[in-house]
């Protein structure tokens, strides 16, 4: 899951602060901020991104309106999430949290198609033990291990984030193949490449994984995906701990 800057309340060419009357008119503002990716799948988001709001606007209707609780979600992960409640204290969240450092991807059996066809969120490995049920909370607030095997549920299609997840894994160890048996001279192209791949097949954290240990392909990552969030340093681009202790 990529960690994101949603930054400061937009301001109006006038230099007045904006202020919205739907939720909604955050749209195109949070796009330009951090990207039209779902911020809990890491989906890529082409029909219709869904503003959602990370503390339920229910219980609290103080934040139904607020920039700061804003952020952009795919119909799944948005319908699954729905209000139930959560909090920097109970689930690690993508505008506070580096948290790429709290899941990782796993491939799935999948009864109803050839095996080790899906691909689903898991909590990182080496994870404190401690942090454990924080991470499985937020991969079960908006179902980031779900797959879809009933027979009624493969004819609907609803939900295929598993499916998307497994073919950006499947791509990822592809290119990093290709990367390894890289000529240096073509490193330059290939980087340029990779840039547009992975900005359109979405899912940051796929990709990063798979060139943990690549600095070029790391720092080109980072600045493809639009405000990732600075927990990424030079030289290494490793990930760090956002909040002190958190992780």
């Amino acid at each position: 899951m990529r960690p994101v800057e949603r930054g400061p309340i937009p301001v109006l060419a006038d230099g007045t602060t904006k202020t919205v009357k739907d939720y909604k008119d955050w749209r195109f503002d949070l796009i330009n901020q951090i990207g039209k990716y779902c911020s809990y799948c890491n989906m890529p988001l082409y029909d219709s991104p869904q503003v959602e709001h990370v503390a339920p606007k229910s219980p609290v209707p103080g934040l139904a309106l607020a920039w700061d609780n804003m952020l952009l979600a795919c119909g799944a992960c948005n319908s699954i999430k729905n209000d139930r409640s959560c909090s920097s204290a109970t689930h690690f969240l993508p505008d506070y949290h580096n948290t790429h450092l709290a899941f990782a991807q796993a491939v799935r059996s999948h009864r109803k198609l050839p095996a080790s066809s899906a691909a689903v969120v898991v909590p990182r490995p080496g994870l404190p033990a401690l942090k454990f049920p924080k991470a499985s909370a937020t991969i079960a607030l908006c179902g980031l291990a779900r797959v879809e095997q009933t027979a009624t549920q493969m004819r609907r299609a609803s939900d295929l984030r598993w499916l998307y997840r497994f073919e950006a894994c499947e791509l990822a160890t592809r290119y990093r193949a290709a990367w390894d048996a890289l000529p240096a001279a073509f490193e330059a192209q290939f980087l340029a490449c990779l840039h547009d791949l992975a900005r359109a097949i979405g899912f940051f954290s796929v990709w990063f994984d798979s060139f943990y240990d690549v600095v070029p392909v790391k720092q080109m990552l980072i600045g493809a995906f639009p405000h990732t969030a600075n927990c990424f340093p030079a030289p290494s681009y490793d990930p760090v701990v956002r909040v002190t202790g958190d992780l």
